[in-house]
């Protein structure tokens, strides 16, 4: 019995173009129909009110804001209160790239927006993950029933492809969240820091049933052993030197919601133990207390270690470790799904962009070549570092070599063996990045990790995980 597989592109998928400009909608069908797309092209807003009354079957529309007689916006309106229409994809064509005009399409129920001139790479991608959606909305409809369902799914599927990519890896993620988001399983979490993993929580509880209620975020590591436990449980006035009031605990204030405890593997043995039984009772004391009090919440946690491995070296409690281990994402790291790369480097362009203030629509050729030949060792948070950086150094309307960070220059020639590269070739490649810039830098971790545009425990970590050792006196 094979597992099914996941939903993919029509090969001949029936793409809408509403395009008044004879030149650019020439452009855009014959790129759509060179990916092997069936497209139909109007002018005109009451034509494309037509097309969709007669036919309806499209699985995207491309549409142009600025059209003669009826305009973009009472086309886009028309689809998204339709009950037949509603479901289709619609991606914004527009020259006019005012934050406000974004925020309007996508309030009135736009998936995505695309400024002319377009760049051809980040089109094709946006409409591949469009189609992948739409692929996904009929198979749910087909084989599942229930539209309910089906809207949540699809929700779902578009804010993970708008915030992570539309890569397989991240197709196989949302298949496993089809099936969990509306339960209160608990979820583990692994995979290396900057990934994503809490992106990831977030995701489970904005579409879950406990949606309406707290989320709240526990960082694990970042409190020492005597205080971890008054964080998580709360304690009584005078339980300890320094508790001069009684106070709630995380999980209380998790109640009715859900709870995420991040980087769960740096909680000590003794509050391993307590987080045992509030896991299998949902019951606990605070800190100095005997009041036994029940908290209703769903249990995140994640761990850029294997906790399979320290359950047997003895560092993990193994009860523990199936309690938070009944249904485990593994998420991948960012070398591992090079193709998200340019849908994330546009994705924080737009963000830092519109954050300050700047005209910058995209990356030359040669710099979105660097962004995919990259190894990304410090993965989607590095991205994103690198991309501010770039909109910070830029000063036209395009990001070029020049501004990206020098940790991505450092790839020189080298950038078309990199991207055919083995994973264990990436990993190679990462270990030597890290050892030349340590040594350039005398071996100054604070610094090296500002030019990696990593977090220092990151490169910490990374130090640790390839045997790097200073050289003598360094």
């Amino acid at each position: 019995m094979t597992d099914p597989a996941l939903p993919q592109v029509k090969r001949d998928a029936h793409i809408l173009i509403v395009e008044d400009e004879a030149d650019s909608a020439s452009f855009f069908q014959a790129l759509m129909e060179s990916e092997g797309y069936r497209t139909q092209v109007c002018g005109s807003g009451e034509e494309a009110l037509t097309l969709l009354a007669a036919e309806g079957d499209f699985d995207l529309v491309l549409l142009d804001m600025l059209l003669p007689g009826v305009d973009g916006w009472e086309v886009l309106k028309h689809i998204k209160s339709d009950g037949k229409l509603r479901y289709i994809p619609v991606v914004v064509l527009s020259a006019l790239a005012e934050k406000q005009h974004i925020l309007r399409a996508l309030e009135v129920g736009a998936e995505d927006f695309l400024t002319k001139p377009v760049d051809v790479e980040t089109m094709l991608s946006r409409v591949r993950v469009m189609l992948r959606i739409r692929a996904l909305y009929e198979d749910l409809v087909s084989e599942r029933g229930g539209r309910q369902l089906a809207q949540r799914t699809l929700q779902m599927r578009r804010y993970l492809a708008k915030v992570m990519g539309g890569s397989a890896q991240v197709q196989e993620l949302g298949d496993i969240l089809d099936n969990v988001v509306a339960t209160d399983a608990t979820v583990l979490l692994e995979g290396e820091s900057g990934t994503g993993k809490s992106l990831l929580a977030e995701t489970i509880h904005r579409f879950s049933q406990r949606a309406g209620g707290p989320f709240v975020v526990v960082t694990c590591s970042a409190y020492p052993e005597t205080l971890l436990s008054s964080e998580l449980f709360g304690h009584e006035k005078g339980a300890f030197t320094g508790a001069i009031r009684q106070k709630k605990g995380r999980f209380e204030q998790a109640d009715k919601g859900t709870i995420f405890l991040d980087e769960v593997a740096e909680i000590s043995p003794l509050t391993q133990l307590a987080l045992l039984r509030v896991i299998q009772d949902r019951q606990f004391e605070r800190v100095g207390g005997e009041k036994t009090i029940t908290a209703d919440v769903r249990i995140l946690a994640a761990t850029n270690k294997s906790l399979s491995d320290m359950v047997e070296q003895g560092r993990f409690r193994e009860d523990l470790f199936y309690r938070l281990n009944v249904v485990r994402l593994v998420v991948p790291s960012l070398r591992q799904r090079p193709e998200d790369i340019p849908f994330l480097a546009h994705y924080f362009l737009r963000s830092q962009r519109e954050r300050l203030g700047k005209a910058i629509y995209g990356y030359s050729r040669g710099a979105l070549s660097r962004l995919m030949n990259y190894a990304w060792p410090g993965n989607v948070r590095e991205l994103r570092n690198a991309v501010e950086h770039a909109v910070l150094m830029c000063r036209g309307e395009v990001v070029e070599n020049r501004h990206l960070p020098p940790a991505l220059n450092h790839t020189g020639e080298a950038g078309e063996e990199r991207a055919a590269a083995s994973p264990s070739r990436l990993l190679d490649q990462e270990r030597e990045l890290i050892k030349d810039t340590l040594q350039k830098v005398n071996w100054n971790k604070y610094r090296a990790a500002q030019i990696l545009g990593v977090a220092r425990s990151t490169l910490y970590s990374k130090i640790r995980r390839y045997g790097l050792k200073p050289p003598k006196g360094a």
